[in-house]
């Protein structure tokens, strides 16, 4: 077995067993919202899709808190671009990816961390041992570490500390939001629209409708030649171009139209100025939902219900179970939301 993954596993298990160590706190309950002034959201990771699904938290924190200022603890990574239209975010302490590797850089983010009293820390996601350590040792007077049951049986990760956060704040004193739980939402600036929105009009030159496709994920070539010639003969008169996301590969051969960005934003505000994104389950199909576009998410290992874009007009798609005939009909109604097919 590759040594890697045997350290992975034990270093897994070890903090699995110390998960069960990590316990909410609550302190003496505030009078009102307005006593949490400072929050800290705890997500120790870099990938893209983890970080874009903690947006609907940020947003729930913004209307039950107002008047706070929020940090996020995660591992170095976009989180500042991600949050930079955020006014209510404070600042992002990333640790590094590797803290063996880079010692004194890890030292220096832990006693920065470690520096700041909070009013509330929380662990945004449940499954995160190392969200549940840090949350523990942060200097808080409320800590939320997820270790609370919910009545609604949510599975989306995004959703899913919402729902349970809201029950733990009455305990504190807090009187939590009942709205239904907000989107991914990046808050794409005008400037940005504008500019992304020029970016695709210089490749396609027209009008017409416009499917955006990401293929580096999942799936083999083959599976994503198909999908490009099905969906070219089922919408002849419509653009398909592709992103792609700084892995400058194509898996259709580069046969449509493609636009290049490793920047998250500008690859958000491209795909923003599209009607249609399809993409395999991963960081930039979240990047797509984030942007607001009607989002077609192929699911074929990972879980739909955890992990499904839920912007207006977005669904998910098990491939094992949809034929691409199938989808070619998914993707109409997603084309053309108000189309009468009765007839």
């Amino acid at each position: 077995m590759d040594p890697k993954k045997i350290i992975i596993t034990i270093k897994r298990k070890a903090f699995g067993l110390l998960s069960g160590c990590f316990t909410n706190k609550i302190g003496e309950t505030v009078s009102n919202n307005d006593e949490i002034k400072n929050i800290l959201i705890c997500r120790p990771n870099h990938r893209l899709g983890n970080l874009l699904l903690l947006s609907p938290l940020v947003q729930e924190l913004e209307s039950t808190f107002p008047n706070s200022e929020i940090d996020m603890l995660v591992n170095q990574s976009c989180a500042s671009q991600l949050y930079q239209n955020y006014e209510n975010i404070n600042q992002v302490i990333a640790f590094p990816r590797n803290p063996f590797k880079n010692p004194i850089q890890s030292i220096r983010t832990f006693v920065r961390f470690r520096s700041k009293k909070y009013d509330l820390t929380i662990n945004a996601a449940k499954e995160s041992c190392s969200g549940k350590l840090f949350t523990s040792i942060s200097k808080a007077s409320f800590k939320f570490v997820g270790d609370r049951g919910t009545d609604k049986k949510e599975r989306h990760i995004a959703k899913q500390v919402i729902y349970s956060l809201r029950e733990f704040l009455p305990g504190i004193g807090v009187k939590p939001n009942d709205a239904m739980p907000s989107i991914l939402d990046l808050r794409l600036a005008n400037d940005e629209l504008i500019h992304g929105g020029s970016l695709v009009y210089d490749i396609v030159q027209n009008a017409q409708p416009t499917i955006c496709l990401y293929t580096h994920k999942s799936y083999r070539k083959t599976w994503w030649l198909d999908l490009y010639e099905h969906l070219q003969k089922a919408f002849p008169d419509v653009n398909i171009i592709e992103i792609l996301f700084k892995e400058n590969s194509s898996k259709i051969g580069f046969r449509a139209p493609v636009l290049y960005s490793n920047d998250v934003r500008e690859l958000a505000a491209m795909i923003a100025n599209t009607d249609v994104f399809i993409g395999a389950d991963s960081g930039v199909m979240q990047m797509a939902s984030s942007s607001l576009t009607p989002t077609i998410g192929l699911f074929s290992v990972t879980d739909a219900e955890k992990y499904k874009p839920y912007n207006e007009g977005s669904v998910a798609v098990n491939t094992n179970e949809v034929e691409l005939d199938e989808l070619m009909a998914v993707v109409k109604n997603t084309l053309y939301p108000n189309l009468d097919t009765s007839a």
